[in-house]
C-alpha cells in the first residue's frame, strides 16, 4: 500500500512538472566563447576557430585548463588537465587568461535577453539559467520557434551561442534511460521535495485572484 502510494504520487507530481514549460539555457564553452567574442570585436582571431584554451599562464606553464575549444579536443586536451601537459600535447595551443569581469559582464548580458523573454528566469550558474514560460502559450504558442528566437538573439546581439533545451526533455530521458535502482532511489529520497513543491504551488494557485 505503501509503495503503490509512493508511485502513484509520484506519477502525479511528474505529470504535473511535464505540463510545465521551462528551458534550461546554457552557453557553449562559456569562458572561451565570451574571450573569443571579445577579441573578434577587438579585430583579433577567433579562438573558437583554433586549438586554443582558457587557464593559467604559458609561459610557466601553471595552472590548469578552465575551458577548451572544440580544434584543442582533437588533440585530447581535457579541461582540468595542467596547462603543461595540454601544451605538450599541442605545443601550438593559444593560451588566454582568465578574465572573470569579462565573464561577469557577458552572463549579465545574455540573462537580461533571457529575462526580455520569460516572465521568470532562475539562475543556475554563471552561464546557465532557467526559464519559466508556463502560462505563456498564447503569448508564444510555438515553444520551438521560441527557443530558437532566443539562441539568434543572443548570438546576433552578442557573438556567442548557447543551447536551448526543453526541461521535460531532459525529465523524458531521465524516465527512459535512467536504471531502475536510481529510479527508485529518486522517487524514495526526491519525493518529499517533490510532494512539498506541487502541494505549495497548487496552495498557490487555488489562492491566486484569477
Amino acid at each position: 500500500m505503501h509503495l503503490l502510494f509512493i508511485q502513484n504520487t509520484y506519477n502525479i507530481c511528474l505529470n504535473y512538472i511535464m505540463k510545465r514549460l521551462i528551458f534550461h539555457i546554457d552557453v557553449n564553452s562559456a569562458f572561451l566563447s565570451w574571450e573569443a567574442t571579445h577579441r573578434v570585436k577587438n579585430g583579433e582571431d577567433d579562438l573558437r576557430l583554433i586549438p586554443s584554451a582558457i587557464g593559467g599562464d604559458p609561459e610557466s606553464r601553471r595552472g590548469v585548463v578552465l575551458a577548451k575549444s572544440i580544434p584543442a579536443k582533437k588533440y585530447n586536451i581535457k579541461t582540468g588537465e595542467p596547462i603543461g601537459m595540454a601544451l605538450r600535447k599541442c605545443p601550438s595551443l593559444v593560451i588566454a587568461p582568465p578574465d572573470f569581469r569579462l565573464y561577469s559582464k557577458c552572463s549579465k548580458a545574455f540573462k537580461a535577453i533571457c529575462r526580455s523573454y520569460a516572465p521568470v528566469v532562475e539562475e543556475f550558474s554563471i552561464d546557465e539559467c532557467f526559464l519559466d514560460f508556463t502560462g505563456t502559450e498564447h503569448v508564444y504558442p510555438d515553444p520551438i520557434a521560441l527557443a530558437y528566437e532566443i539562441k539568434d538573439k543572443i548570438k546576433n546581439e552578442l557573438g556567442f551561442t548557447v543551447y536551448v533545451l526543453r526541461w521535460q526533455v531532459i525529465l523524458k530521458s531521465l524516465t527512459k534511460y535512467t536504471p531502475y535502482f536510481l529510479k527508485k532511489f529518486l522517487q524514495s529520497c526526491g519525493l518529499c521535495l517533490l510532494v512539498i513543491y506541487c502541494l505549495s504551488e497548487v496552495q498557490r494557485q487555488k489562492s491566486s485572484p484569477i
